[in-house]
């Protein structure tokens, strides 16, 4: 039996930023955000140590990439004319989370391939584990992002 990785049809590469998503896409991962900030929020101080071995946070960063959140052809700008940092932004949107309501899908798809690629590269040996991802569901723009991701 040929092993379905090597299909022709299977996608090689992340998505691109110009690569449109479906509704159904961005809802899943509004879902699985939803979940990863409920799983912290009904945690026990004991299980917030290591929150990478929870399936919800696993699950949550497959369906970001999978989904088109981690894109291969942008920088950390991801086409801000203003060239604003995501850190500052979500700093920004932290300070104001009013703000979040209005954003459009390229700016969470922004602030998700921040958190995602920072996750990988930079975050993953913070003492819980994580990071980025770890500083988005303990502060409210997590559970504001998942709402406006539609969950």
């Amino acid at each position: 039996m040929r092993a379905l990785e090597n299909d022709p049809d299977i996608r090689d590469a992340p998505f691109s930023l110009q690569e449109k998503l479906t509704i159904q896409q961005v809802r899943f991962v509004g879902a699985r955000l939803r979940d990863l900030v409920d799983r912290y929020e009904s945690a026990s101080r004991e299980e917030r140590l290591r929150p990478i071995y929870w399936a919800e946070w696993s699950v949550f960063m497959n369906a970001a990439h999978s989904c088109g959140f981690v894109c291969r052809d942008e920088g950390e700008d991801m086409g801000d004319p203003k060239k604003t940092p995501v850190l500052e932004f979500m700093r920004k949107l932290v300070n104001n989370l009013e703000l979040v309501e209005s954003l459009c899908l390229r700016d969470l798809r922004r602030i998700l391939h921040y958190a995602m690629r920072s996750e990988r590269w930079g975050d993953g040996g913070a003492g819980t584990g994580g990071g980025t991802v770890w500083a988005l569901i303990t502060s409210r723009l997590g559970n504001a992002i998942a709402r406006r991701l539609g969950a």
